[in-house]
C-alpha cells in the first residue's frame, strides 16, 4: 500500500495595491506617466539647485510642460538637511537616495522634494472608491507655501501646502493626496469660503 502523504494546507494572501497590475494598464498611459515623471524630476532638480541662489519656482504646468522661475535677489544661506546631514546639491548625487528634507530645511528644499514625490501620484490613480487625482500643475506664492493644482473627476482643486517654517517633514505627499481624494476626504476638508481649496493636510 502506498504511503499516504500529508495534505498540503494552502492559504490565501491578500496584497493591497493602489492600482491594478502594471501589465493591465494601457501602454499609452504608461508612456504618459513616464513622460510626466521625467518632467517632474527635472523640475525638482532645477528647484533644488536654483534655491541655493535665491531663485524660486513660481508656477508649473504639467500638460504644457512649462515652468517659471523668479530671481528673488536674495541668497539662501541655510542648508537643506536630511537626518541632520547635508543633502547633495547635484541631482546625480541625490539619485537613489532617500533625501526627504528635515523640517528646518528651507522652503525650496521641501518644494523640490514635493515635486519629486508627485511623480508617483499616478500609482494612486485607482485608490479608494473615488480614485486619486491627476496633477495639473503648481503655483507658488513666495517661499512660504504652494498650491498643488489637481483634477479629480469633474472638478479642479487646489491643495495648499506650507513650505517654509514647517514643524514636521513633508512625508509622502503623493500618497497622502491619493488617499485624501480616493476616500472623498477633500470635500470634507475644503475651505467654506473657497470650496475648491484644501489646506493644512500635510
Amino acid at each position: 500500500m502506498a504511503a499516504r502523504g500529508k495534505r498540503r494546507r494552502t492559504r490565501t494572501v491578500t496584497v493591497a495595491s493602489y492600482g491594478p497590475p502594471s501589465a493591465n494598464k494601457p501602454s499609452e498611459q504608461h508612456a504618459a506617466d513616464d513622460a510626466t515623471a521625467a518632467f517632474l524630476l527635472s523640475v525638482s532638480d532645477l528647484v533644488f539647485r536654483a534655491g541655493t541662489q535665491g531663485i524660486e519656482l513660481r508656477r508649473m504646468d504639467v500638460a504644457m510642460r512649462t515652468f517659471e522661475f523668479c530671481d528673488t535677489q536674495t541668497s539662501r544661506r541655510r542648508d537643506a538637511t536630511s537626518d541632520g546631514r547635508a543633502i547633495p546639491a547635484e541631482g546625480t548625487e541625490r539619485v537613489g537616495q532617500y533625501w526627504m528634507p528635515d523640517a528646518a530645511s528651507p522652503g525650496w528644499a521641501h518644494l523640490a522634494w514635493l515635486i519629486q514625490d508627485l511623480a508617483s501620484l499616478p500609482t494612486h490613480r485607482h485608490y479608494g472608491p473615488e480614485g486619486g487625482p491627476e496633477l495639473v500643475g503648481l503655483q507658488a506664492f513666495g517661499p512660504d507655501w504652494v498650491d498643488v493644482l489637481l483634477a479629480h473627476r469633474e472638478g479642479q482643486w487646489r491643495v495648499r501646502i506650507q513650505m517654509e517654517g514647517r514643524d514636521e517633514p513633508l512625508q509622502f505627499p503623493a500618497m497622502a493626496l491619493g488617499e485624501l481624494f480616493g476616500e472623498g476626504g477633500h470635500r470634507h476638508d475644503a475651505e467654506p469660503d473657497e470650496p475648491d481649496l484644501v489646506r493644512d493636510i500635510l
